[in-house]
């Protein structure tokens, strides 16, 4: 199985999407949302990991680094989960649609920031559900092909 973060996938991914009038929400860290997901992954959550102010994303505001859980990808290895994917306020206000009193696990973002700060990695500006295919699209790209067994 394998356990992705997005820090390579959002590396220079900072396509804009703004909603005009979309509400405003406070984030802080440790917040679980629901959100807008893409319909294979109904009742999936995301986890405000850690938020970070940096001049580089000064137009975009603070960076959000969550994890998410309770993705579908089918045929591919993975586990269902994002460790790591750095969104701004814009994407997340166009995204979620209320705190969730889940306690559900999460992973830890582990060496994602990390990485993503090696990296120079831009941040997610389409909502969560567009950038959970973006992820999608860009992984089944890398990984190998699996035999059908036919």
């Amino acid at each position: 199985m394998y356990r992705v973060g997005l820090a390579g996938v959002a590396l220079a991914f900072t396509a804009g999407l703004a909603v005009a009038g979309s509400p405003s929400k406070q984030y802080a860290q440790g917040q679980v949302w629901e959100y807008r997901t893409r319909p294979e992954d109904k009742g999936s959550l995301l986890k405000i990991q850690q938020i970070d102010v940096l001049p580089e994303f000064a137009k975009t505001g603070p960076v959000y680094h969550v994890s998410i859980i309770g993705l579908h990808f089918d045929g591919l290895p993975l586990d269902g989960t994002l460790r790591h994917a750095p969104f701004s306020k814009s994407a997340l206000d166009a995204s979620v649609t209320k705190r969730s009193s889940s306690k559900a696990v999460f992973p830890q973002i582990g060496d994602g920031v990390a990485e993503w700060t090696q990296a120079r990695g831009g941040v997610f500006t389409v909502s969560v559900a567009e950038a959970v295919s973006f992820a999608e699209q860009t992984l089944r790209k890398q990984m190998p092909t699996q035999p059908t067994g036919r």
